[in-house]
């Protein structure tokens, strides 16, 4: 039976590789098993015709249908949702690659032997424009496309307040190896949204990964509030990111995986930082139009580098004078205690 490729949590650059038929596994984010749930892999694209209705109605805060839940989408592997049987509908699949959690590509060939690169992301961000363009239907949902001469992006609503989506791109050839991408990306990207309603195969968190946890749920208003004032705005990105704005300032945090660097210089300009407790980070001061303070924490790693972080972003206006260091080494040291104890 055909071994659905595992992410490997390593992976900052696109490509470090899965094997197709492979297994690799990274720290706090091994495979678990569940039974499988056959779905029509392939099966062709519903009508595409403007004005689809979605058979659930959209409330504020809550997914078109709770198979879309952040909760449940933050443990989903994407590279479970294209697996071999899939992607074969369309072609021959290569080796898979992942450059964080909740995204997936395969850089195979299409039937008559031409490039096809595809990615799938799962619970991506759209813009307001972005939703008033989903005017077709894919898969039961609401669904926008756009083509480029190369490239297809397809997207189908998942969630409309804040807008995410599951979205494929799919990019062919140029010249001799041109070829239509937005047939097959639809195609492949139906067969990923009925195996996400499914039973999709999911990560294994182990001790330490923060891979479940809400960045804007975990962070309070006290936290936020000697930088960012008594009512700071709270901006989503993707399932892992969380930024907050107020009066000529910003906060961040993301969660996300990355390569560990031995010397623990994810930046040139790092410095180590001790933040107590036995407890370090790698902070970087950035002084541009905006200066910021980034402090990166390392959660987990494996005996290859590959790892889990949190990072924590304190930025200002010029004009705005404070010591962007310092609020970031308060928001990490508020913030810390919340997160899955490594």
């Amino acid at each position: 039976m055909h071994v659905v490729p595992r992410f490997r949590a390593a992976a900052v650059v696109a490509a470090a590789a899965l094997l197709m038929a492979g297994c690799a596994t990274g720290p706090g984010l091994a495979k678990t098993n569940s039974p499988r749930r056959t779905v029509q892999a392939g099966a062709e694209a519903t009508s595409t015709e403007p004005s689809a209705k979605q058979s659930t109605p959209a409330q504020p805060g809550k997914p078109v249908d709770p198979a879309f839940a952040a909760e449940r989408l933050r443990l989903v592997n994407p590279c479970a949702l294209i697996e071999k049987e899939l992607l074969e509908t369309v072609g021959t699949p290569s080796r898979y690659s992942s450059s964080n959690y909740t995204r997936c590509s395969n850089y195979m060939k299409d039937k008559a032997g031409k490039s096809l690169s595809i990615t799938l992301d799962i619970g991506y961000s759209l813009t307001s424009t972005d939703l008033k363009n989903a005017t077709k239907t894919l898969a039961g949902l609401k669904s926008g496309e756009q083509k480029l001469s190369s490239s297809c992006f397809i997207t189908v609503v998942t969630q409309e307040s804040p807008a995410q989506a599951v979205r494929i791109q799919v990019s062919t050839g140029t010249g001799s190896e041109a070829a239509e991408p937005c047939a097959p990306g639809r195609k492949v990207l139906e067969g990923a949204v009925r195996k996400l309603k499914g039973n999709p195969q999911k990560y294994n968190p182990s001790k330490g990964s923060p891979v479940e946890v809400d960045p804007c749920a975990i962070v309070d208003k006290a936290t936020l509030a000697p930088v960012l004032g008594a009512s700071p705005r709270a901006l989503p990105f993707g399932l892992h990111q969380c930024s907050w704005t107020g009066p000529s300032a910003q906060m961040q945090l993301d969660i996300k995986t990355a390569r560990i660097p031995k010397d623990g210089k994810f930046d040139s300009k790092s410095v180590e930082v001790d933040l107590g407790g036995g407890l370090k980070g790698y902070q970087a001061f950035k002084d541009t139009s905006y200066p910021s303070c980034e402090l990166i924490i390392v959660r987990t790693k494996d005996a290859s580098d590959a790892g889990e972080v949190v990072e924590f972003i304190v930025s200002g206006s010029k004009t705005k004078e404070f010591d962007r260091c310092q609020a970031t080494q308060a928001f990490a040291k508020a913030v810390l205690p919340r997160l899955p104890a490594a």
